[in-house]
């Protein structure tokens, strides 16, 4: 039994090409969130339950994506191969693709929301990038909706134009506005140490890296959508949407991982070393102090007493700062320890 499929045409590649990359893409993307999900479940035991909801469950969301791209896959390059009707469906991309990012977009825009306000304590701002983000992610549910009762991408891209501009347009401007503000107030607190902070620094350029990436992905989603209207040249930007959103968050919360004996390792050896890292209130993490000196005696009776200064990005609810505000503060704590204790203690500072 035969069956009569469409005639293949000389420039197939132009549609082909497009949703091939956006498949090989997408998987890479999953195999690195992989990696970093994992180096984050190592790391970080002790972080608050919301902020490995949102990590644990980002990443599921994430897996359900990849599982749906996959099947579309085997649809039109293997079972459907050489049939330009199955290359041209719709399949399970209407759920895959523009709702799945704009609910991970939304959540990561949110987080970043949160955190724009706790640096810089203005309810307006983050206000703003909350109203963008949730409307990007109900313009993303449209268009899916839209073109699961289109079933073709040519038609989708005509019928669902005005949810299409909606959602790559606000999700890029989100990104923008949170790159711009997270740039900024990052650098107003790293002006308020006395002597610098490398991992500040290294913060803002991993925030305007992650930021200007997906900007600059959503935007160039948009230009091609709109310069070539009947061509599914937009489509390797959509694909990888949502994983770029996802790296970025898990990326962000790793920042606060220090190789031991590392190259950026810049403390005077016999320092008691605490890993540098956003507080609770910045990442939803732990709160380890960033930098201490250490001056200790022994006393008497055998016990040692250590006096540990500490430096602290501060937040309005970290222990160890009074401040309302971030930024730097120095408290002094005497430890006085056993003498098994502080043989341990000089050991390991030695």
């Amino acid at each position: 039994m035969t069956t009569n499929l469409p005639p293949i045409p000389p420039n197939v590649g132009a549609s082909t090409g497009p949703l091939l990359l956006g498949y090989l893409f997408n998987w890479g993307l999953y195999g690195i969130l992989s990696v970093q999900v994992y180096l984050y479940y190592l790391a970080f035991p002790k972080d608050r339950l919301s902020t490995k909801c949102l990590v644990f469950g980002t990443y599921l969301v994430e897996t359900i994506q990849t599982i749906l791209i996959t099947h579309d896959i085997y649809d039109s390059f293997g079972s459907g191969f050489g049939n330009l009707t199955v290359l041209g469906s719709i399949q399970l991309e209407w759920l895959g693709v523009p709702i799945i990012s704009g609910i991970v977009a939304c959540a990561v825009q949110i987080f970043f929301a949160y955190r724009i306000f706790i640096l810089s304590r203005s309810k307006l701002l983050g206000s703003v990038v909350c109203v963008i983000a949730v409307t990007q992610c109900g313009a993303g549910i449209a268009q899916g909706i839209q073109a699961l009762q289109l079933h073709d991408f040519s038609n989708a891209q005509t019928k669902a134009f005005v949810s299409c501009i909606i959602w790559g347009a606000g999700s890029a401007g989100c990104d923008i506005i949170i790159t711009i503000s997270m740039t900024y107030y990052l650098s107003k607190t790293e002006a308020s140490f006395k002597s610098g902070c490398t991992w500040i620094t290294r913060l803002i350029w991993l925030t305007i890296g992650t930021g200007a990436m997906t900007a600059v992905v959503a935007t160039v989603g948009i230009a091609l959508f709109l310069a070539f209207p009947q061509k599914t040249y937009f489509q390797t930007s959509s694909l990888i949407q949502a994983k770029l959103y996802s790296n970025t968050l898990v990326v962000i919360f790793n920042s606060r991982i220090r190789l031991v004996d590392g190259r950026d390792m810049t403390q005077p050896v016999g320092l008691i070393y605490f890993s540098p890292a956003w507080t609770d209130e910045m990442t939803g993490g732990s709160k380890p102090p960033r930098h201490q000196t250490d001056q200790s005696q022994l006393g008497q009776d055998g016990t040692r007493q250590i006096e540990i200064t500490v430096n602290t990005f501060a937040t309005q609810q970290d222990d160890w700062s009074d401040n309302a505000y971030p930024g730097q503060s120095e408290r002094t704590k005497t430890i006085t320890l056993g003498d098994e204790t502080s043989k341990r203690m000089s050991n390991s500072m030695a």
